[in-house]
């Protein structure tokens, strides 16, 4: 609403959000369902206001704003930078001397080798700034010089269209602004129509004026018989807006619909604001609903922006009262006649909103809109009737992907994660999953970003709700792998700098939803033991969206590093291979430790639980915030639930009436080792594997326990049992000093030859020990053998 220097503040307003109800789990998580199931299905349903007021009007041209390069928090714009590529090195010199003039004539005379178009329109719009100095400095010349800028910009569209074409829709622009600040507003209407006649017939309007006319034109028809009203007065609910006569605030409207369906973020805001303004109070919303666009301008807002309850502490019971506004709006639209309203489908989800069933109903009755069906749906739980309402459901997101223009797409992806919550209460897990796999899809769209809205609740089925057999069953058939991007030549050498260069490039490659649901199932596979079955799930080793940048801490600086998660899980199950069949001892020692070295460094990427709890969602950054929060919860009679058993831990976990047995039962079999970080705990398993395959006096005993206490350094009680058994069996090493904390490797084909190392030192040193009585025995023998002999001759 008004020009954008006076809207600048306004602009910074967040565009508005939608109605959606679901529950975020953490300050900077994304949104899920399953939270509160209950709440889910409850909350009302619409658009956001944003989609709703640049959907009302289709345009017929092709006009668009352009207020991205005049945003007032940018770098400053040279008003004439578009005609710098085209003009003449002397002109543009010329033209930009001419914007430094002081009088009509200075300009006029600098712009002598100008074509007449620009000469003609920067001498007025230098004749505009004398004007505002004398305004600003009260000097009494504002009308002199504005009649000088008039006379120019007038001179400009009185040139031949080809001549005038380069700066006419300027022209016309400047000429309705000026009228407007007399007070001309015929004039001034018309010169801002001209503006848009004159770019539709092709001339230039680089920074989108023919559309800001509309805005400038409704700011016409905001004014009561004594002054105009400002942005401030509707904001700050002055006396001024009260003046203005129904039918100007429906022309108003009308203009800023259009300026706003032309992408205008101006036009936007100013339908925000009027309609804040007249839903603050209930009569004054109703003066204008008989005009269609107006009471959809009004049931938009109700339903994206208003709240329910008003007060400044609105969070607390006792220090709120309903907002009866959004009652009497759906009162007063009531007494017309609802066979003819516009939008039904979006009454009747204000209707449902403040509570009148009944008129949602029968507006839904005859809509087939995805809008109208979802209604439908909600409507039909309230009554119970669960199959009415998932058939409406699926009516409602029968189209998706392909939505109607009756609900955006984030609101798409919410209804298809409300119908997934119904879904997964009935029983049917994989039909279940895929909708919540498809309501994440739809919420990401083309987003460079991993995760978010509502795989969070995708992942929790995926991984604690399905087998591992149905997922992998349902993966094979419905989520392939996204194609890898085209690797350049030399990728493997690039440079951070190079690489982030390629990547702004691409649009930031990224892995799909699909490709991370099936890493979820190739980590699920490797914990069950099926490495080998894991293993084409994982995303191809060569794939460039592997790379990304890590900031190391210590060193602080930052690196490339490339995730290889199919090369880790290869070597550890080939690891875990050799560890059951090999036929030495030390090779399965070595084996087991080689697997236990790789789930300890890549164990998140190679068996780490999506969610809890090693949370690879986040990168392991996290402790909380996706899928269910596991904690001691009290029943309906205040006592804490028990919590000693995995099915008592599920009950406890999964609350509330839409949540069934055997999802539950589920939910328990799946449960997974409390320990965050899990996989380091199924190193340390491996690596007293290690141990127990090589002798317990050896350097590798001594070296796989130091790791091993290494691994789980700060669970000091894991580590203290590891670190007891070193004491307990093992012998004496330099590093048992600081055992667990400077470790080194272990030394296996010493640990293969120690048995015969130990058993040749063992004889030497009974040699040693009873060397005079061998000697003795040798002596003895020698002259045993010498008598034998003596008396065999003489025999």
């Amino acid at each position: 609403m008004w020009n954008r220097k006076k809207l600048a503040t306004v602009i910074a307003v967040a565009l508005s959000t939608g109605t959606v109800a679901v529950m975020a789990c953490g300050p900077f998580f994304p949104l899920q369902m399953l939270d509160d199931r209950a709440q889910a299905l409850a909350s009302p349903p619409g658009n956001s206001f944003a989609f709703e007021a640049t959907h009302w009007i289709t345009p017929a041209d092709a006009l668009k704003a352009n207020e991205r390069d005049n945003n007032p928090y940018g770098e400053p714009v040279t008003p004439d930078k578009p005609d710098q590529a085209s003009l003449p090195a002397a002109q543009w010199t010329a033209l930009q001397a001419m914007r430094q003039a002081d009088s009509d004539g200075a300009a006029y005379a600098l712009g002598g080798t100008l074509p007449p178009a620009l000469r003609l329109y920067t001498t007025g719009a230098v004749d505009l700034k004398a004007a505002q100095r004398c305004a600003a400095e009260a000097q009494g010349c504002v009308d002199e010089w504005q009649a000088l800028a008039a006379q120019r910009f007038q001179a400009v569209l009185d040139l031949p269209a080809e001549q005038g074409a380069v700066r006419s829709v300027w022209a016309a622009y400047a000429l309705g602004r000026l009228h407007a600040e007399r007070g001309e507003q015929s004039a001034a209407a018309q010169a801002f129509k001209q503006a848009r006649t004159l770019a539709l017939a092709g001339a230039s309007d680089p920074w989108g004026l023919a559309v800001s006319s509309y805005g400038e034109e409704a700011r016409l028809y905001l004014v009561n018989a004594q002054q105009r009203c400002d942005y401030t007065d509707f904001t700050n609910g002055t006396e001024c807006p009260n003046g203005i006569t129904p039918a100007n605030l429906q022309r108003a409207i009308a203009l800023y619909a259009e300026q706003a369906a032309r992408g205008s973020d101006i036009g936007l805001q100013s339908l925000r604001i009027l309609a804040e303004w007249l839903l603050s109070d209930g009569d004054t919303a109703a003066s204008v609903i008989d005009d269609p666009l107006s009471q959809r301008l009004l049931v938009a807002y109700a339903i994206g922006r208003a709240g329910d309850v008003l007060g400044e502490n609105a969070d607390t019971p006792a220090d709120y009262t309903s907002n009866a506004v959004l009652k009497t709006l759906v009162e007063a639209i009531r007494k017309k006649d609802l066979q003819q309203v516009q939008g039904a489908d979006r009454l009747a989800a204000l209707a449902y909103r403040v509570g009148d069933y009944s008129m949602a109903q029968a507006l839904v009755d005859k809509q087939s809109s995805a809008l109208a069906g979802w209604v439908r749906a909600k409507l039909a739980l309230r009554q119970g009737n669960t199959p009415a309402a998932a058939q409406a459901y699926a009516q409602a997101s029968q189209s998706f992907p392909t939505l109607d223009n009756s609900v955006e797409p984030v609101v798409g992806a919410q209804i298809k994660g409300e119908q997934g919550v119904l879904t997964l209460s009935r029983g049917d897990y994989v039909q279940a999953l895929d909708q919540f796999y498809m309501a994440a899809q739809i919420a990401a769209g083309g987003s460079q970003y991993s995760g978010g809205d509502y795989y969070g609740d995708m992942a929790y089925v995926a991984e604690r709700v399905l087998t591992v057999d149905e997922l992998k069953a349902y993966v094979d058939q419905h989520v392939s792998a996204s194609a890898a991007p085209v690797t350049p030549a030399g990728f493997k050498d690039f440079s951070q700098q190079e690489f982030s260069t390629w990547s702004t490039q691409n649009a930031y490659p990224h892995f799909t939803q699909g490709d991370r649901l099936r890493s979820l199932l190739a980590r699920r596979l490797v914990r069950e033991g099926r490495v080998q079955q894991a293993l084409p799930y994982f995303p191809e080793d060569s794939d460039p969206r592997n790379v990304d940048t890590v900031y190391d801490q210590n060193a602080e600086k930052s690196y490339l590093a490339t995730t290889t998660a199919r090369r880790w899980a290869k070597a550890y199950g080939d690891a875990l291979e050799d560890a059951e069949h090999a036929w030495r001892d030390t090779t399965r020692a070595r084996a087991w430790y080689a697997a236990a070295t790789l789930a300890r460094q890549h164990g998140m990427e190679i068996m780490g639980y999506e969610q809890a709890p090693d949370f690879a969602e986040f990168g392991g950054a996290y402790t909380y915030g996706a899928g269910r929060y596991s904690y001691p919860r009290n029943g309906a009679d205040g006592k804490p639930l028990p919590r000693d058993t995995a099915e008592q831990r599920a009950v406890s976990d999964l609350p509330g009436p839409l949540v069934s047995d055997g999802e539950r039962q589920r939910y328990a079999a799946t449960e997974p080792q409390p320990q965050r970080f899990h996989y380091r705990y199924v190193a340390v398993e491996h690596a007293l594997k290690a141990a127990d395959n090589v002798p317990a006096r050896s350097q590798a005993f001594a070296a796989v326990l130091c790791q091993a206490t290494h691994f789980v350094q700060n669970d000091q009680e894991r580590a203290e049992k590891v670190y007891l058994r070193y004491v307990k069996e093992g012998a004496a090493v330099a590093f048992a000093e600081d055992f667990g904390h400077q470790c080194v490797e272990p030394d296996f084909d010493a640990a293969a030859r120690f048995p015969y190392v130990h058993a040749w030192r063992d004889a030497r040193s009974w040699l040693r020990q009873y060397r005079y009585a061998m000697i003795a025995l040798l002596v003895l023998g020698c002259a045993g053998l010498v008598a034998w002999r003596v008396r065999r001759k003489k025999a």
